[in-house]
């Protein structure tokens, strides 16, 4: 085989896998699968004018997920035709990115592509690499400054896509250049921009190609930092967004800030205050919430099993208490999914994780799948569950909290609890297809008693709606056949992109995907004794 079929065949696999494993937000239930569009990507992309694409304008929808407290983070499903058009440029030219990543030597996010089977495309953070350095740091200087960027994703001005790659000097000087015109970087920043409506501000939260693009931008500002700070990638770790650095004894943290400011400055970028800190000599030290959760120890005694959970949820609601950015209680709830419970104690667990999933809404996602896939092998207290759940739908509708909306109809549909029609009023008025898929699920499986009005969703069932944030739903419930009335599907046969996932039969939401398995107790244990930081985001704040 030549050199240029094998670099062919590479990037082929980088963009499967980037439309496999790294398109869709992780956060979303498990019928919700690309698997179908990344075995097509490659024809799709030896098929599409490239043109044709960066004018073809989309809006992404917004998915709503918890960050803590009462805050929350919009991710993106963004346009399969502009996401598969953003993948090709990076899968086809990512020897030239990696290379521009790996200068880097502060940074513990090392974008490569997976080789491992689960798991999204590209490999994440090393957190034990950040616990080293920062050890580091302490020893060598005693003190340091953390910080990171405010809003990162959406704050990043997709023009310095093409300054990261090129440097801004050069992009400057050469913007109207063919030479620039017709060079990837101006591409994927077209790209970008084409699918979120042509919105320069702002980046997608969700697709690993974000992550990419984010470190590209992260890695030139740590250049310009090194102008301004002294030995910078001496006394600086980075991890997507958040950044330590070591302070000298006689120098102030302000110092320190202010070069990193003026580096940020030179790509529309600005610390985040609320989140900028000194640690280590004559600051207050407080240990990390993470060690009491990973080594709690349960005793294997039946009668007192229910006193340690006690105990351990107590604890573990008292640090989340005094670590509100952190998601200690959703680590801690997943902990507890690993404990090896008598069965005469599973109910008492299963009201201490009720508990924390409305006490938290971070936990909720991995209560809704952990207790789903234990349905039917574990005694659960069912009317309780049952409660919870249909309390739970209408307030999180109305409160356009779709990420939660969506793990409990998901919930309702694994464990086959009929939901009345009339908790699902403020549902049926969201602009969310991923709502409207479960939903209709439900529906088809008879899990709804009482009727119910999908016209809102059915009107975006047009060529309009294949470009609106509502285009999932537009194309995979006709494609179903699943709308209550009859549907031209015209709109998406003779389409200059959908025909094409039509005809090749594309389908974004697999009914017969359960809750998966991974989320059982004995993975779960394996994981906390290797030391792994379940559940952590690498999404920037």
């Amino acid at each position: 085989m030549s050199t240029a079929a094998i670099k062919k065949r590479a990037a082929e696999m980088r963009l499967r896998k980037l439309l496999r494993r790294g398109y869709l937000p992780a956060e979303l239930p498990p019928p919700f699968t690309s698997d179908d569009f990344a075995a097509s990507a490659v024809s799709f992309a030896g098929k599409w004018d490239a043109v044709q694409i960066r004018k073809y304008w989309t809006a992404p929808e917004a998915y709503s997920i918890p960050r803590y407290g009462d805050a929350r983070r919009k991710l993106a499903l963004v346009n399969p035709v502009n996401q598969l058009y953003v993948s090709h440029i990076i899968a086809e030219n990512w020897r030239d990115i990696r290379a521009r990543v790996a200068r880097s030597k502060t940074s513990e996010f090392k974008p490569e592509f997976s080789t491992h089977s689960g798991g999204r495309a590209i490999t994440g953070v090393d957190f034990d690499g950040v616990a080293r350095r920062r050890a580091r740091l302490l020893s060598t200087f005693g003190r340091y400054v953390k910080t990171d960027i405010t809003r990162f994703y959406p704050s990043i001005y997709t023009h310095s896509i093409a300054w990261a790659i090129l440097g801004k000097a050069h992009v400057k000087t050469n913007h109207h250049s063919m030479a620039f015109k017709s060079h990837f970087a101006n591409h994927l920043d077209k790209a970008v921009g084409a699918g979120q409506e042509g919105q320069t501000i702002g980046i997608p939260i969700g697709p690993d190609t974000s992550r990419i693009i984010a470190e590209l931008i992260a890695v030139e500002v740590e250049e310009i930092a090194k102008l301004h700070i002294p030995d910078f990638e001496n006394r600086a770790v980075r991890y997507v967004d958040d950044m330590l650095i070591g302070l000298d004894e006689h120098e102030t943290s302000a110092a320190v800030l202010s070069g990193l400011s003026l580096a940020l400055y030179e790509y529309q970028l600005e610390l985040n205050a609320d989140k900028t800190g000194t640690f280590g000599l004559g600051c207050p030290h407080t240990p990390e919430w993470i060690h009491f959760v990973r080594t709690f120890s349960l005793t294997t005694r039946a009668s007192q099993q229910r006193d340690d959970l006690d105990s351990f949820f107590e604890h573990a609601i008292f640090l989340a208490d005094q670590n509100k950015r952190e998601n200690a209680l959703l680590f801690a709830v997943k902990r507890a999914a690993s404990f090896n419970l008598q069965s005469q104690n599973t109910e008492h667990l299963v009201r201490w994780m009720l508990y924390c999933a409305r006490r938290s809404a971070t936990c909720l996602s991995f209560v809704a799948e952990h207790l789903a896939a234990v349905h039917g092998s574990t005694p659960l207290p069912d009317a309780e569950i049952h409660a919870y759940i249909l309390q739970q739908i209408p307030i999180k509708a109305a409160a356009g909290h779709t990420n939660e909306l969506a793990w409990l109809l998901f919930w309702a549909r694994e464990i086959s609890l009929t939901v009345p029609a009339s908790a699902m009023t403020h549902v049926m008025a969201l602009r969310s297809s991923v709502v409207g898929m479960l939903t209709l699920d439900l529906w088809h499986k008879s899990l709804i008693s009482g009727a119910l009005d999908f016209s809102f969703w059915q009107g975006f069932a047009n060529e309009a709606g294949l470009k609106s944030e509502m285009w999932l739903i537009a194309y995979e419930a006709t494609r179903k056949g699943w709308w209550p009335k009859s549907q031209n599907t015209d709109f998406i046969t003779t389409h200059q992109f959908f025909a094409d996932l039509w005809n090749a039969n594309v389908e974004f939401y697999d009914p017969s995907k359960k809750a998966r398995k991974r989320v059982t107790p004995s993975v779960l244990a394996a994981s906390f004794d290797q030391g792994q930081s379940l559940g952590s985001s690498e999404y920037p704040f």
